[in-house]
């Protein structure tokens, strides 16, 4: 009865171990995106039931500026300009971009969060994603950043019907999305595509399917900065040219953070991609890196290229200064490999870190790059 007893009470210490570790992944972090291999390690599973038996949410009217958490002309976290930025906000800039934010949504209760979701998934998409990614356009761009029924975290663990459902859903938002910013506020212009993680599996969706379909969208994309996520590293993946400069336009970049000390030990991945019009998985394709230290493809730079990085501050916590020369970075096996120095690591540890990822940094950790090379690329398609 004892060892009964013992048995119970060590399962119920680890379901709570597990239950805070989520928490943490939730509230400690900027914004939380765990791969597959961490999620399956800390045992987040997706929802008991197969799509098919929940109501999906209210949809979205992207008519309805409530359906978009940046929009231009009005106030939101994205504004904010982190000290030893050497810029401002853009007066009367010439182009746009059109952001598809990460997941934000980790319970397990449903398939695809609502639009409108409060609490932590709220708390992370205004005080993580919009100041730690979103922001880095604002010395370029007008921003577009639509919500959208985001699939939840889980979803990527499974990769089967139930998934790519909700993959499906949360896609068939962010295109109505971007037909309406195309169609009533584009007006001709120049566009950015930018997004991460979950957010990068719909836009390479959305430049497969509808962007690289028409020829007169095509020819008005600047780059696509579709990071985070798992795009293999091929000439007609998506229609447009990997990046291999700072100034080519026309072209995609991506790269997934990785720590070099555990680049190694990484096997092919349970990931997602979406190509020849269905879901799959990304199997033993090498995937796309182009280094946001130098914008070369498959390319490496030192830590003096790293113009600014912005360290980790926390939900709700005053955005830190950007750090200089925090850490180099070279493409290695289709992941972008990073060693930060033990006393400059402090600023940028998070639970995932731990497992030798920086997904969730992969904007911050070379922030002040992708904002400069964001206005070059826009200068560059202007002239």
């Amino acid at each position: 009865m004892a060892a009964k007893l013992a048995v119970a009470v060590e399962r119920l210490y680890l379901r709570r171990m597990r239950m805070r570790v989520c928490q943490i992944l939730a509230t400690a972090l900027i914004f939380s995106t765990a791969t597959p291999t961490i999620a399956a390690e800390l045992k987040i599973r997706p929802p008991e039931k197969p799509f098919d038996a929940y109501t999906p949410p209210p949809s979205p009217d992207y008519n309805d500026k409530k359906s978009w958490v940046v929009w231009p002309g009005r106030p939101s976290k994205a504004d904010v300009i982190p000290g030893g930025i050497n810029g401002e906000l853009a007066r009367n800039p010439k182009a746009d971009v059109f952001f598809i934010h990460p997941t934000t949504y980790l319970t397990n209760t449903t398939w695809n969060a609502k639009f409108d979701e409060g609490d932590f998934t709220g708390q992370q998409l205004e005080d993580g994603v919009l100041r730690y990614q979103v922001s880095v356009f604002n010395g370029c761009c007008r921003i577009y950043a639509p919500r959208y029924r985001q699939s939840t975290l889980s979803a990527f663990l499974s990769l089967g019907d139930n998934a790519y459902k909700a993959f499906d859903l949360a896609y068939s938002d962010v295109l109505r999305a971007f037909d309406h910013y195309i169609a009533n506020e584009n007006n001709g212009r120049p566009f950015v595509l930018a997004s991460h993680s979950q957010g990068s599996l719909h836009a390479s969706r959305l430049l497969q399917q509808r962007i690289s379909t028409d020829p007169e969208l095509s020819k008005r994309l600047v780059v696509a900065y579709v990071v985070g996520a798992a795009i293999p590293d091929t000439k007609d993946y998506s229609g447009l040219p990997v990046c291999d400069s700072a100034t080519q336009t026309g072209c995609m970049v991506d790269w997934n953070t990785t720590s070099a000390r555990t680049i190694l030990a990484l096997g092919r991945r349970n990931m997602a991609m979406f190509t020849d019009g269905k879901y799959t998985n990304v199997g033993n394709n090498t995937w796309m890196c182009v280094n946001p230290l130098n914008w070369q493809r498959n390319g490496a730079a030192a830590a003096s290229a790293n113009q600014g990085a912005l360290p980790l501050a926390g939900l709700g916590k005053p955005l830190p200064s950007v750090m200089k020369a925090v850490t180099g970075a070279r493409c290695t096996r289709g992941r972008l490999a990073i060693s930060i120095p033990w006393l400059k690591r402090k600023n940028f540890k998070d639970p995932l870190t731990g497992f030798g990822s920086y997904h969730n940094q992969d904007y911050s950790l070379f922030y002040a790059n992708i904002r400069k090379n964001a206005i070059d690329r826009v200068n560059a398609f202007t002239r």
